[in-house]
């Protein structure tokens, strides 16, 4: 199994630690190179782990990173409960309880896909500030 390197551990303590003391939504920043599939892999199995019942949705802006940190989540976490939701994939899975997608493919498909109880953007730098946006 793929383990972490001692700042990857660092970066989700960090985050469980700002959660732990009531805090909201988090920013996990790495530099590229510095493994963001698997620390995205390993938040995701470590938050199943301590809540079963959660469902997780991974988004990002390009299908290369929506198969990468797909894949990067089996390769950590062999037989996890996820699918894709692509049109450049051609995936449209909408039940799992880990659910990889592409943002022009889900912005608008709120009601298909239901709900989620935890949002991880990949590249989140892009997110534009304008609130009136897609």
């Amino acid at each position: 199994m793929l383990s972490l390197r001692d700042y990857q551990r660092a970066s989700l303590d960090a985050l469980y630690g700002h959660w732990a003391e009531g805090g909201g939504n988090g920013l996990i920043v790495l530099p590229t190179g510095a493994g963001k599939a698997l620390v995205i892999a390993a938040l995701v199995r470590e938050t199943l782990e301590r809540w079963p019942d959660l469902r997780i949705c991974i988004v990002t802006h390009v299908r290369e990173l929506v198969s990468q940190n797909f894949k990067e989540l089996l390769g950590y976490w062999p037989g996890a409960p996820a699918g894709i939701y692509s049109a450049g994939l051609g995936r449209r899975d909408t039940h799992s309880r880990i659910l990889f997608c592409g943002m022009q493919s889900v912005w608008n498909k709120v009601a298909r896909l239901g709900a989620f109880d935890l949002v991880i953007v990949d590249e989140a730098h892009l997110i534009p500030r304008a609130s009136d946006t897609s």
